[in-house]
């Protein structure tokens, strides 16, 4: 994989609840310059993230019911519908963790489903917090959102702890075989552990550290 390559799984993040649009700016620019899948950032910032990324290769990551996924089923949809008419051209959404808890799997299975229509053609990604899930709910969950056509089952907000590698593999095994992949967020900001996550079939990368990652891979691979 050459440098492109790589820069173009990253979605370059910044969810801080305190962002400014000096921070939004640079951001933009550098994804920009550096050709990454994605700018991650709240809804309210997209319009401007829109003119910044204008006429480039890279498209913004809007994140939805962020970061408890305490929203309701329609409240989500509308937000993905919104945020698509501001320039979104991926969503990220947390799932509904309190249904997922009770064993409500028809409800995740109909969120799933909602979310992926309100989503069209654009990417939808569902974040599943896995820190709080035990390995048998990763497993299901997984499945099911591939089942409703998520383009990606993600790991985590980042806000309630980090992934463990082996949870990132339970994932890549649950939509194996299917056109869903893994985005891998967390906690990812070293090479060696996105290195790790690749290895499993990981095709997305969450991370604030892009800047940091892709100095690490070029020098490695000069």
């Amino acid at each position: 994989m050459d440098i492109q390559a790589f820069c173009h799984l990253i979605d370059h993040t910044l969810l801080k609840p305190q962002a400014t649009r000096q921070e939004i700016t640079a951001i933009c620019l550098e994804a920009r310059e550096h050709e990454f899948a994605t700018v991650a950032i709240e809804p309210v910032y997209i319009p401007f993230a829109a003119q910044i990324l204008k006429g480039s290769r890279t498209g913004i990551t809007s994140a939805i019911a962020y970061p408890h996924g305490c929203w309701s089923i329609g409240a989500k949809c509308r937000e993905i519908e919104a945020c698509l008419r501001y320039g979104a051209s991926d969503c990220d959404y947390v799932l509904d963790l309190g249904a997922l808890k009770e064993a409500k799997y028809e409800k995740i299975r109909q969120e799933a489903k909602a979310c992926r229509e309100a989503t069209g053609s654009a990417i939808l990604k569902v974040i599943l917090e896995v820190s709080l899930l035990a390995d048998e709910e990763i497993t299901r969950v997984s499945t099911i959102c591939a089942e409703e056509g998520a383009d990606f089952v993600k790991t985590s907000t980042g806000y309630l702890g980090s992934p463990t590698i082996k949870q990132v593999e339970l994932m890549a095994n649950a939509v194996q075989g299917s056109s869903t992949k893994v985005k891998a967020a967390g906690g990812f900001s070293t090479l060696e552990r996105v290195e790790q996550a690749l290895a499993l079939g990981v095709e997305r990368i969450g991370t604030s550290s892009s800047i940091k990652l892709i100095q690490a891979w070029g020098d490695k691979n000069p």
